[in-house]
């Protein structure tokens, strides 16, 4: 038997992109924090650590390499793995972070550095270059009025369930 709310709390996650200069409180991000600290991973091997990242200018470096949301967010939580076999790992904590800061009534999206991006980020954060720093979480208030003024999307935005789920074989 499945829990309606719940569902719906899941599927009403949305990349948030526009963000308010309001800060995010430290015990906010702790209850956020704890939740990626304790998402699973392959053979318990937790290899991700997380950067808390809230300088202006080392946000404004993360756009310029490729992690563009909308606005600047109030803190980027970059991932930072111990091997390049983590990915599935940093994907599902990212998502995890993600809904955490939904369920504490934040937006939140997921975003990749490219090209240079990796690399300098370690330099900048004194991050060890034997490590992957790639994926980023950017999280801040919801810019309400910014998302009111986009396009609406909709449902149409999805493809239908028989273009999607394949029963048996594809």
């Amino acid at each position: 038997m499945s829990d309606e709310a719940s569902l719906k709390f899941l599927r009403g996650l949305r990349a948030v992109r526009e963000f308010t200069p309001e800060p995010v409180d430290d015990a906010t991000l702790n209850e956020i924090l704890e939740v990626g600290r304790w998402t699973s991973t392959g053979g318990n091997r937790q290899p991700t650590e997380v950067v808390v990242v809230r300088d202006r200018p080392t946000l404004q470096k993360f756009a310029e390499w490729g992690a563009r949301p909308g606005g600047p967010s109030a803190v980027s939580l970059l991932l930072v793995s111990n091997s390049d076999q983590a990915t599935l790992d940093e994907g599902r904590m990212a998502e995890r972070l993600a809904l955490a800061a939904r369920a504490c009534g934040l937006g939140a999206v997921i975003a990749t550095l490219k090209n240079e991006g990796p690399a300098e980020a370690k330099k900048l954060l004194g991050i060890p270059e034997d490590r992957r720093a790639t994926v980023l979480v950017a999280i801040g208030h919801t810019d309400r009025e910014a998302r009111k003024a986009m396009p609406k999307q909709g449902a149409a935005a999805r493809k239908p369930m028989t273009e999607y789920a394949h029963w048996g074989k594809f």
